[in-house]
């Protein structure tokens, strides 16, 4: 052996043995000392820290919002009980660094640059104060592990504004994606798709702190589950008293490990919630006996006399009193809704008392009934001790699992969708048909199509990482190099006919009506007369289309601005001036106005559409459409991006102030433990854990997703007054800043596409 040869072998340890015979020895030593930004440490993060850290990656920093809470625990391996309440990044950067195998360079170059680091940024990836631009471009390439199409959006635009690859990834169920994005490779952006409204909640949320409409449709889905399902222990609300010791012994012995005194016990806030999770609910025992009494899961079907339906309905009110009375009154009193906004309401006893009684008619059976009604708290009872009664005297047992077009089912879900809304005095209601649309679309979680996807992505560093080393600072070789190399791959369900389980295409191209990398321009139909330039900025621009810190102009003029350096008097008159009475001739039918974001170097035009009274398609008993005005909204708030149906968003109160609300905090989240998707997926796979074509919206169901308008409309209407401009319009302003930092043409060129959107679950 030589001594060339001895060297190499001794440096290399043996878990990167299989890799340097793989790759090439300058790929292995990029790899070794290249800097990659991964976002999202949750379900697919944590495999990419794992899959990265035990492939040579040496030199990673990790960005996350979130912390860990117990439900995260039996799919994200990274973390155990003792760190529940801990930052995920710190944690998961900890666990991976330890993975790190060790090396000493062949040429005997062991400086402190060589040592691994895994570096924590427990923070919002919207923050544009630290995630940059500048920021960004240390690294070679970017790996995301979102769940929600705000964070990817802005990360998407980061990426392409700082010529940076990104590597996309999620999952929905069994299904997966993983693309790649870049500036100069040519191929198509996050946002050159139309995104499906999906959404992913934590398990935690679901449980205990509901916000949303679509929220208490889940916990409905998961208690038609405890009550009526085959296996009751599936539903994520069973508990049984041994799972609870056993986990709040083992809390208890992690931090006699890590020898806490009984103070610090006290005060630990991992420990104060492992505590807290480890309290017995007070329903259990309740459902146990009702489902007794309806013969789910009894070996021997009990006999039934005269007094068995009046004892079912005892029993039933002992449940849903323990469910919307008892148990809220008990986290109550833990001060687990200490800081809520609003403090839950158990359900009065006078409405419980509507459990027994026999003359109470189900909303359901009445001559008048319409499944677009919404229930009072005593409806929603009758009709879910109708669905006990129904199961009970069933011939067959009901479904195992939640079916959307079963009617029972259905039924149950909204009553209790319906009854958790009133305790946590969420709106707005949902009728049967709501609710059956959110309850058709919910995903769990799969947590091997999460590692099988991060294993792609890594695969797809190899390949960047490879062009970059084979072309240097050519930029326009590197991306070719990308589109060639790299692939959009679909994880399958079921196998294709050649029996393959993953699929790979080329990279697609880019849309050419794309207003993020191809300066397209979007139609927005909504009341001119009624919204104003506040409403705009909150519930299109910044929520809808991602802007961070837009500035508007209005026939050339600037009538908004948002940024570091901008006082936010200077046009704080604005804000509350209807569109049609802005400066510089307004915004009225057939105005075409600018939006820019420097931080993102992002600016579309707008084409207005004046309309004031909106109608939507629904499907009538004899299964004929028709055109009916919606009711459920003002017609002043509605408004649609690109035709599709009217929007009604309702705004959030730091929206106008480009601040995350609590709401896009833990949309940001990583760890999904339930997904929704309000589109059913096409041939094409979707995917959104870590990031796909279809990926996860956050807020409710009723947020449209945006379209990108292919035509361009005729010139705007011109303006009829004009602002005495005290200042220089932003495009020039952005050339004059682009002179004094670098070439201008570069400037320009930091627009590219990517494409991908996925979905994740957890």
């Amino acid at each position: 052996m030589t001594t060339e040869s001895t060297a190499t072998a001794t440096s290399t340890p043996p878990i990167l043995t299989g890799l340097q015979s793989a790759l090439p020895s300058p790929l292995l030593s990029k790899i070794l000392t290249s800097g990659i930004l991964l976002i999202g440490s949750g379900g697919i993060g944590c495999e990419l820290l794992k899959n990265l850290a035990l492939s040579g990656f040496r030199h990673v920093e990790v960005v996350d919002l979130d912390t860990i809470d117990v439900s995260n625990l039996n799919r994200q391996f990274l973390f155990r009980a003792r760190h529940v309440g801990m930052p995920k990044c710190k944690v998961a950067s900890e666990a991976a660094l330890a993975m790190v195998p060790p090396y000493s360079s062949p040429d005997g170059n062991n400086s402190n640059s060589n040592e691994a680091a895994y570096i924590p940024h427990h923070g919002n990836v919207l923050d544009n104060s630290k995630f940059n631009v500048p920021y960004l471009q240390q690294f070679a390439l970017v790996l995301n592990a979102l769940d929600n199409i705000t964070a990817r959006r802005r990360v998407n635009r980061l990426c392409l504004a700082a010529g940076i690859p990104l590597i996309e990834a999620g999952t929905a169920g069994y299904l997966g994606q993983v693309t790649v994005i870049h500036k100069s490779a040519g191929v198509e952006c996050y946002e050159c798709q139309v995104k499906a409204t999906q959404k992913v909640y934590p398990i935690c949320t679901i449980r205990s702190t509901p916000s949303m409409p679509v929220h208490c449709v889940v916990w409905g889905k998961e208690l038609y589950k405890l009550c009526f399902g085959g296996k009751v222990e599936e539903s994520m609300l069973f508990e049984d008293e041994e799972s609870l010791r056993a986990e709040k012994e083992g809390a208890a012995e992690e931090a006699d490990a890590e020898g806490k005194t009984d103070t610090e016990k006290s005060t630990d806030v991992s420990t104060n919630n492992m505590e807290s999770a480890g309290e017995k609910s007070t329903y259990m025992d309740q459902v146990h006996n009702l489902r007794a009494l309806m013969d789910i899961g009894n070996d021997v079907p009990q006999s039934k006399d005269e007094h068995h339906e009046s004892n079912l309905r005892i029993a039933a009110k002992e449940a849903l009193t323990a469910l919307f009375a008892t148990e809220i009154n008990k986290q109550i009193g833990m001060n687990r809704y200490k800081t809520a906004e609003k403090v839950p309401v158990p359900i009065s006893s006078q409405d419980l008392d509507t459990c027994t009684n026999v003359d109470g008619i189900p909303p359901t059976q009445r001559a008048d009934y319409a499944p677009t009604e919404i229930w009072t708290p005593a409806d929603c009872l009758v009709e879910m001790v109708s669905c006990f009664i129904h199961v009970s005297n069933a011939s067959s047992p009901p479904l195992p699992e939640f079916d959307k077009d079963d009617e029972m089912a259905m039924r149950f879900v909204t009553a209790a969708c319906n009854l958790r809304q009133y305790v946590f005095q969420i709106e707005p209601n949902q009728s049967l048909y709501d609710a059956k649309g959110i309850a058709g679309n919910i995903i769990p979680a799969i947590a091997t199509t999460n590692a099988i996807v991060a294993g792609l992505q890594v695969l797809q560093a190899f390949h960047i990482l490879k062009c970059q080393l084979e072309f240097g600072d050519n930029k326009e070789e590197v991306g070719a190099g990308i589109k060639k190399a790299c692939r959009y791959t679909y994880c399958l369900r079921e196998k294709t006919r050649k029996g393959y389980l993953l699929q790979p295409t080329q990279l697609p191209a880019p849309n050419p009506n794309c207003f993020v990398c191809r300066n397209a321009i979007i139609s927005l139909a909504l009341n001119t007369k009624e919204w104003t330039l506040e409403m705009l900025l909150a519930r299109v621009i910044k929520k809808e289309l991602g802007f961070g810190a837009p500035t508007v102009l209005v026939g050339g003029d600037i009538v908004y601005e948002e940024g570091d350096d901008i006082d936010p008097e200077e046009y704080a008159a604005n804000l509350p001036k209807k569109l049609v009475d802005l400066p510089s001739g307004g915004v009225g039918h057939g105005a075409v106005f600018g939006v820019e974001d420097f931080s993102q170097d992002l600016e579309v035009e707008i084409s207005v559409t004046h309309k004031d009274e909106w109608f939507i398609t629904v499907e009538g008993d004899d299964g004929a459409k028709k055109e009916v005005k919606p009711d459920d909204r003002e017609e002043s708030e509605k408004f649609e991006i690109g035709g599709k149906k009217p929007v009604a968003a309702a705004p959030t109160k730091s929206a106008a102030d480009g601040v995350s609300s609590e709401k896009d905090k833990t949309d940001s989240k990583d760890d999904d433990s339930i997904e929704v998707m309000d589109v059913e997926p096409v041939d094409k796979p979707s995917v959104t854990d870590g990031n796909s074509n279809n990926a996860a919206d956050d807020a409710d169901s009723d947020i449209e997703v945006i379209e990108v308008s292919t035509p361009r409309p005729a010139a705007a209407s011109a303006a009829n007054g004009s602002l005495s401009p005290s200042r220089v319009p932003l495009k020039k302003r952005r050339l004059d800043w682009d002179r004094d930092d670098q070439n201008v043409d570069e400037a320009k060129k930091s627009k590219t596409d990517e494409g991908v959107e996925v979905i994740e679950i957890e």
